[in-house]
């Protein structure tokens, strides 16, 4: 259960930092009350679907391929580009666009390392000190 917590925490923190890294380089830093082009939009989506695979990978790797880890990572970074489409009040076509990339970038990165649906609890130990 701490595995899976941890894998959650430092997959949502590297996934992040990627898509906001990728979201200041292709959305050109678009400051509030700005008109942006449709360029700047697409480089945040393509932030999105970036964070979003690389959180569900992480997440994946880290959590012995449980896929509920993978979709939970991808869903921590939609709820991030929601909040910036709210702070910045992009269109309204940004919306599906962005739900459409941190979805499909979770499902890239379970199908990639064939994520499974069913729990794989670790082998018990029979004493303490056991290997």
């Amino acid at each position: 259960m701490l595995r899976n917590l941890a894998a959650i925490i430092l997959a949502t923190i590297i996934g992040l930092a990627l898509a906001k890294f990728i979201e200041g380089v292709l959305g050109g830093g678009v400051a509030p009350g700005e008109a942006a082009s449709a360029q700047e939009y697409l480089g945040l989506t393509v932030g999105y679907l970036i964070g979003a695979f690389a959180a569900s990978l992480i997440a994946l790797l880290v959590g012995r391929r449980w896929a509920p880890l993978g979709w939970l990572s991808a869903a921590t970074i939609f709820f991030a580009a929601v909040i910036t489409i709210l702070s910045f009040k992009l269109p309204l076509w940004v919306w599906p666009l962005s739900a459409a990339a941190c979805a499909a970038g979770g499902w890239l990165a379970g199908r990639l390392l064939k994520a499974e649906r069913q729990y794989r609890p670790g082998k018990p130990k029979e004493s303490l000190f056991d290997n």
